[in-house]
């Protein structure tokens, strides 16, 4: 977040602190606003991280995700130029903890009926929000645990909040087997999803796949150039380390 450049970015650490020690390491090592508190649960933590923002555009990152260099700046541009939306998506990449890439994502057209038969398929961290969709108390739903932002994203679109896509790789997502939306917790909140779907959804999933499907195909999500790209890799927090992949998958690790 530091090296962003052409944006000012106010930046808000929510957490427990189960860690022995993190919040002295935080407080040493961070000119962000910490909170050290107990919640319930992630989308509990994000609703009070996000109350304490003050800034127009608001995003959230959790510990395995962080922006590309650039990234708050072509986001800044985007809303200054479409008044009229509320939500800008991106592509993302998805990574190894050391930071290898292991497949690319391109973001496609978010559709409620899509999320809640199949899955959030434009990841959160390539995600970024007018501050004016909280303000309306369009919140998480603290009840979810693990699925939260599935149920959060289908229902700003029921209640007509407008997207615009940006067709950039703005983050990176790393798969280190104990991501919270990989568990078990999701899988059983599926099951609560399900209750909130329209019937006709049902019957229309199969044709809504093979949809978001042609659309990413014809976006570029089943082939793409060599990418190279700069981010934290672990044991190096001071300086962004740079990779390059000449074949990226579109295959995603957890398929």
């Amino acid at each position: 977040m530091a090296d962003q450049a052409g944006v000012e970015v106010q930046h808000v650490i929510q957490d427990t602190g189960a860690a022995a020690g993190l919040e002295e390491w935080l407080r040493a090592n961070s000119t962000a606003r910490i909170f050290i508190e107990k919640d319930d649960g992630m989308y509990d933590a994000w609703n009070r991280g996000l109350h304490r923002t003050d800034g127009e555009l608001v995003a959230f990152l959790n510990s395995d995700e962080q922006y590309l260099p650039g990234t708050l700046e072509t986001i800044a541009e985007t809303f200054r130029t479409r008044p009229d939306v509320e939500i800008v998506v991106g592509d993302c990449l998805i990574t190894s903890p050391a930071g290898d890439l292991l497949s690319f994502r391109r973001s496609t057209k978010l559709r409620p009926a899509m999320i809640l038969t199949d899955h959030l398929y434009d990841l959160t961290c390539s995600m970024f929000f007018r501050r004016s969709i909280f303000d309306r108390g369009l919140l998480f739903d603290p009840e979810y645990k693990a699925a939260g932002d599935a149920e959060w994203v289908s229902r700003l679109l029921r209640n007509g909040v407008r997207v615009a896509y940006v067709r950039e790789y703005l983050a990176t997502f790393a798969v280190t087997g104990e991501n919270l939306s990989l568990n078990s917790n999701r899988a059983r909140e599926l099951g609560l999803l399900r209750k909130i779907t329209p019937r006709w959804a049902f019957f229309a999933a199969p044709l809504l796949r093979k949809i978001r499907h042609v659309e990413k195909f014809l976006l570029g999500g089943y082939r793409s150039r060599p990418v190279a790209y700069e981010i934290y890799a672990s044991g190096d927090d001071a300086h962004r380390t740079r990779f390059a992949c000449d074949r990226p998958s579109f295959r995603h690790p957890w398929a």
